[in-house]
């Protein structure tokens, strides 16, 4: 195994539920429109087809409630947004109309109502993993499902998401990549104790954001048996995998 590199590794930032990824998503969208407007922005996201994007503007703040494919919107369609907002111009409504027409179908989608789960792979069964990390451990997993996920790694990509959790859904997805005989068992292990956590401990919010991995996480995270070796090979990995 390589010795660990002096540049910084990123890959524990992917390691996170789902709502964190569109928590970040939303704070990029929410510094944007707040330096467009020079107010205070809250942002709503939504899943209403009828309405995609509204806003109601105060003294100083502006409150904009959004569909959440705008959450994959680039600078420019986000800067449109704010453009409308002020001035309801008509170069930005058209901006945001193709943005809108390009989308529609994910717009006008119905959320899937089954989860098909794939716990058991070629080399690891999941459900029996998450089963022994419960027991070891002493952590609650009533009502928690697990599943291999669909996840590929493309040529060219610059992050790996290794494991998520889903609140709403109750769902430990880990990253098939994982489930090889060259990937140590403590290692597919960390990555379910990991969003095990998640399940079990909220985010904590201060100063208006969202800290997904407080202090007692952080303290319970290291109480893993491998944590070390873990972190270690999650380093290699991402030379491996991704060149870095």
């Amino acid at each position: 195994m390589p010795k660990r590199s002096d540049s910084k590794c990123l890959t524990q930032l992917y390691l996170f539920p789902e709502t964190e990824l569109a928590h970040l998503k939303k704070r990029r969208i929410i510094k944007i429109l707040e330096n467009e407007l020079n107010k205070q922005v809250d942002v709503i996201i939504t899943r209403n087809r009828s309405v995609v994007l509204s806003s109601r503007t105060e003294r100083r703040r502006v409150q904009v409630r959004m569909h959440q494919v705008f959450l994959e919107a680039d600078r420019r369609v986000i800067r449109a947004v704010a453009e409308l907002i002020k001035k309801d111009s008509s170069t930005a409504r058209k901006i945001i109309d193709h943005y809108i027409q390009k989308n529609h179908k994910k717009i006008q989608a119905k959320k899937r109502r089954g989860i098909q789960l794939q716990p058991r792979g070629r080399v690891y069964d999941l459900t029996k993993i998450l089963k022994s990390l419960s027991e070891k451990y002493n952590l609650r997993v009533r009502g928690i499902k697990i599943t291999w996920s669909n996840a590929r790694i493309r040529p060219g990509q610059q992050s790996i998401r290794l494991g998520s959790y889903n609140h709403e859904q109750k769902l430990i997805r880990v990253h098939p990549a994982l489930d090889s005989p060259d990937v140590p068992r403590y290692f597919v292990e960390y990555i379910v104790y990991h969003e095990l956590l998640h399940a079990l401990i909220p985010p904590v919010t201060k100063n208006g954001r969202k800290d997904f991995h407080p202090p007692n996480f952080k303290e319970l995270e290291q109480k893993f048996s491998y944590y070390k070796q873990a972190r270690e090979f999650e380093r290699f990995i991402t030379k491996t995998w991704l060149g870095k």
